[in-house]
């Protein structure tokens, strides 16, 4: 049932991506965080144990149907269908890559407020004091950062675990981009979240570094080099995970991603990746090549595995 369900997710994803209606079980994730925090916080231990509290019950809350649902699909003739849309709903390999696009839309027509507007929508830095220059590596950065969350790590767990699994790295993930920050709010309540996503994405954003380097000459680009100097630069971001992709996407490119960048009012000198020049609106279309390129690998490399997972 594994594998025929990684198709359907797959085929899903790719013909309706990821649809932004309210009942969309990720965003019920976040509803149902919202609404566990102020409990947890009222619990009399520290912080940190109340934030282990909180990713308990969140992930008991989502697993709990899915797993139900698991059970459901084993007992139906058709019940892959079932397991695909499920898994379907934690996949996230189409949308942003899209929305990337619209951006690159706008910066090729010279429109640079219409492309800020729109990262708005799906990055955490302010973009108004972003040049062309700097609006074109923060959409590159965010599909990396995409590409190692929200598709080559569910498609890694479903392989190994299927729906459930998926949806435990989604979860945390959520958790993580909602309360894993290092301010004196969420610094000891986020810190279970933080560390439970890092462990969960060592070995997805490793992988998504191999996918883009071994697609990387669809763009001009060669295996060894891009992954000689991913290996190089990856360790220098302060996150274990994220600076694999991102590294491996700018050496794919032959661009320098990272640098400075303004976040909630502050400046912060985040590491350099990469040993080119600072990406253009050009750079856009062959970054996307790049990720639909490796996503099409890694998507293969799933169906393979969770072929072996079913032996």
């Amino acid at each position: 049932m594994l594998v025929p369900a990684l198709v359907t997710a797959l085929v899903l994803d790719f013909l309706l991506g990821d649809p932004q209606w309210k009942g969309h079980p990720v965003r019920l994730v976040g509803v149902l965080a919202e609404k566990l925090e102020p409990l947890c916080r009222s619990l009399p231990v520290s912080a940190s144990s109340q934030g282990g509290v909180f990713v308990f019950l969140v992930l008991l809350c989502t697993l709990a149907p899915v797993a139900l649902a698991m059970e459901v699909a084993g007992a139906l003739p058709l019940g892959w269908l079932l397991a695909g849309g499920v898994l379907y709903f934690a996949l996230g390999g189409t949308s942003l890559a899209r929305e990337v696009a619209s951006v690159e839309t706008h910066l090729r027509a010279g429109d640079l407020e219409g492309a800020k507007e729109h990262l708005g929508f799906l990055v955490s830095r302010e973009v108004d004091p972003m040049t062309e220059e700097d609006a074109s590596a923060a959409a590159l950065e965010t599909l990396s950062e995409n590409f190692g969350d929200a598709a080559c790590a569910t498609l890694l767990y479903a392989a190994l675990g299927g729906p459930v699994l998926a949806w435990l790295h989604r979860t945390v993930n959520t958790l993580d981009a909602m309360v894993g920050y290092r301010n004196p709010k969420y610094a000891e309540f986020g810190r279970a979240a933080a560390k439970l996503d890092d462990l969960l994405n060592l070995l997805p954003a490793r992988a998504a570094a191999l996918a883009l380097a071994a697609a990387s000459p669809l763009v001009g680009g060669s295996f060894l080099p891009v992954w000689e100097g991913t290996r190089k630069d990856a360790p220098r971001d302060e996150s274990p995970n994220s600076g694999w992709p991102m590294a491996a996407l700018a050496y794919a490119l032959g661009v320098t991603l990272g640098g400075r960048s303004r976040y909630f009012g502050l400046w912060e000198e985040n590491p350099l990746m990469g040993d080119g020049p600072r990406p253009v609106p050009e750079d856009l279309q062959r970054g996307l090549t790049l990720y639909w390129g490796a996503y099409a690998g890694a998507s293969f490399a799933a169906l393979g595995l969770g072929a072996l997972m079913s032996l």
